[in-house]
């Protein structure tokens, strides 16, 4: 009898110590726990709608549910930036090329929804906020692509997303292309114009007639001339036939290309030297057939961009141009016209990454001021579907809704070694050695992308993207195809309404049980730790997106800080948050312990009452023996 009570007694101990130890292991999911208040999220519909709801499942579980509301897109818009009725939205952002978000993440910013402003974090002796701060001198600091700016937006995005956290980031969508396994040397991030010099066959494919080309596919251009484009295809044949002044690699690193060198001067006076020695392709009647690229290129270009283009406003910072020398220019730089004095852009090495035009050719007249080209010139109208430049291809066939080839240059300067050693450019390393160079590249004119999967099956076409095309499965596991996968240019993310007026997720009280914090960013921080983006990710796209961290776009690589905080899934730590701000969740751990503080103590109870209870029975047991 003894043994067995002692047996008892040991597992009734152990069940308790088992338990307890599971407590501090396992989090605990309270399923009713009762709403504290409930938010508005806005969208326009799917894929937004479902995503909405696996969020509303998992915030429930720290007491806030979301009533999800469905609109048009006018009254999307209008709630997101007129009336700012809404508490969540999911919406995206491009890739900027340029960490400056201020548009969006300034008080005055025209796209700052959040309702972020100086008043959440005022510092007396900035006589701003510390956002505000880091903002506005992020935009001041030359050269744009210094260590010290760098560093300096890695720690405005730590401080930002630490204490003020006006959103959760989401996801960058993949982009995946497939190719067939025979082609040797293609980068998808550097993409295919600048992975050319590295490209070759090793052997045929179904359906291939050429090994001396790459065969595409793409939806129509409409005009060759970069001032005036307003589509994606052509813009892309465009960047084949023409060179830019820089060149923005995929890690969003600068580097000179028809600009020998860029210098500031100072913050506000940029140097441009031009390159020697390139020669420009030959025009479509072979009027102008030794004509070399000069620093009167550079100038035409940039005031037609300013004065003629589709764009002009986008080159108001320019305050005037002049040419120093036959190989220099000046730019002198005002990146706010209402100001006495000029003042720094920091997006002006981003806008100097633009494809060069032929001043010879489009500047063959002017209007009656001497300088204004005379855009009526014939030489204009045929540029804009027979374009050329200093690139490594030329068009040399085009069949209207069939397809348009370009041929490599021969003469083109990326072939000239005594060009392309020059260390500042890297080029080997960057744009491959060209031993085995492909001569032709076709573009088949294919709009509709089902037939251009069709086509790329039959090995008609070499490259093609297969992005979220869900019954091509088999060709993950077919080794006559490689997949690659790139950053898009769009991320998405949770954006949260900071305004006062919308309740606990903008409150600016301090929290009752942390007052180093106000009662709104300990909610946001527990909505951000408390959103499972891994499950979201796999159930809604199938793991095909990438989960970032950063409140600008991943694809911007060297601007995105390595160190930032990390909202990841954790429901003990958004318990936590929901404690700081005065809402008590049953079964929440105690912070330090890792033990419930409700269940925890109820099961200690339990033990403690079973352990009394067997007492109580040893004792009358030994009573009755003494009798």
């Amino acid at each position: 009898m003894k043994n067995n009570l002692r047996i008892i007694i040991t597992l009734g101990i152990l069940l308790i110590v088992l338990q307890m130890s599971y407590i501090t292991i396992q989090p605990i999911r309270s399923n009713t726990v009762y709403p504290f208040f409930t938010l508005t999220a806005i969208c326009t519909g799917p894929p937004i709608t479902d995503i909405y709801r696996k969020m509303r499942t998992q915030l429930l579980e720290i007491g806030i549910d979301v009533n999800i509301f469905v609109s048009t897109s006018s009254v999307f818009t209008e709630r997101l930036l007129g009336s700012h009725n809404f508490d969540l939205v999911n919406i995206a952002f491009a890739n900027f090329y340029d960490p400056d978000y201020s548009g969006i993440y300034a008080e005055n910013g025209v796209a700052n929804f959040f309702g972020y402003n100086t008043s959440m974090d005022w510092d007396e002796e900035l006589g701003t906020g510390i956002n505000e701060w880091y903002i506005k001198q992020g935009s001041l600091m030359m050269p744009p692509n210094s260590a010290e700016r760098i560093q300096h937006y890695w720690n405005w995005e730590q401080y930002m997303m630490d204490k003020i956290c006006p959103l959760l980031p989401l996801y960058n969508a993949i982009d995946e292309i497939a190719y067939w396994s025979t082609l040797e040397g293609y980068n998808h991030s550097k993409g295919l114009l600048q992975s050319w010099g590295n490209l070759s066959w090793n052997g045929t494919h179904v359906g291939q007639d050429n090994i001396d080309e790459i065969v595409i596919s793409d939806a129509c251009w409409s005009d060759l001339n970069p001032l005036f484009q307003e589509d994606l295809n052509s813009q892309f044949i465009s960047n084949a036939i023409l060179d830019p002044l820089v060149w923005y690699d995929p890690d969003s690193s600068i580097w000179p290309n028809l600009a020998k060198s860029i210098e500031y001067l100072n913050d506000t006076t940029i140097e441009i030297k031009a390159r020697e020695g390139i020669k420009w392709n030959n025009d479509p009647d072979n009027n102008f057939t030794n004509e070399y690229f000069d620093i009167r290129d550079v100038f035409f270009t940039l005031y037609c961009w300013k004065h003629l283009s589709n764009n002009r406003e986008m080159w108001d910072w320019i305050k005037d141009i002049k040419i120093k020398d036959k190989e220099t220019m000046l730019i002198y730089v005002d990146g706010d016209n209402s100001t006495p004095q000029n003042v720094p852009y920091s997006h002006s090495l981003l806008d100097l990454a633009i494809n060069i035009l032929p001043e010879h050719y489009l500047n063959q007249s002017q209007l009656e001021d001497g300088i204004t080209p005379d855009i009526l010139h014939p030489a204009w109208n045929i540029y804009t579907s027979n374009a050329f430049g200093t690139g490594l291809f030329e068009i040399s066939d085009f069949t209207i809704d069939v397809e348009t080839v370009l041929t490599v240059n021969p003469d083109c300067w990326k072939l000239n070694t005594t060009i392309t050693s020059d260390p500042a450019l890297d080029f080997e390393r960057r744009f491959g050695d060209f031993s085995n160079i492909i001569h032709q590249l076709r573009i088949r004119i294919i709009p509709d992308r089902q037939t251009a999967i069709i086509e790329f099956e039959a090995g008609k076409v070499d490259i093609e993207t297969v992005t979220d095309f869900p019954d091509l499965e088999p060709l993950y596991n077919d080794t006559n195809f490689c997949i690659s996968n790139s950053l898009t240019d769009y991320f998405t993310i949770l954006g949260f309404n900071m305004r006062e007026n919308r309740g606990p997720i903008g409150s600016r009280e301090l929290c009752p049980n942390d007052d180093s914090m106000m009662i709104g960013l300990a909610i946001r921080k527990a909505i951000s730790y408390a959103i499972d983006r891994e499950k979201i990710n796999n159930v809604i796209y199938d793991g095909k997106r990438r989960i970032v961290n950063c409140p600008i776009s991943e694809k911007l690589s060297i601007w995105c800080n390595p160190s930032i905080i990390h909202y990841d899934y954790n429901l003990l730590k958004a318990y936590e948050m929901m404690e700081k701000a005065g809402y008590d969740i049953p079964g929440f751990y105690s912070p330090g312990t890792g033990i419930s503080t409700t269940l925890g103590s109820e099961l200690i109870s339990i033990g403690i009452i079973l352990i009394i209870i067997i007492s109580v029975d040893v004792f009358k047991n030994k009573r009755k023996k003494k009798c």
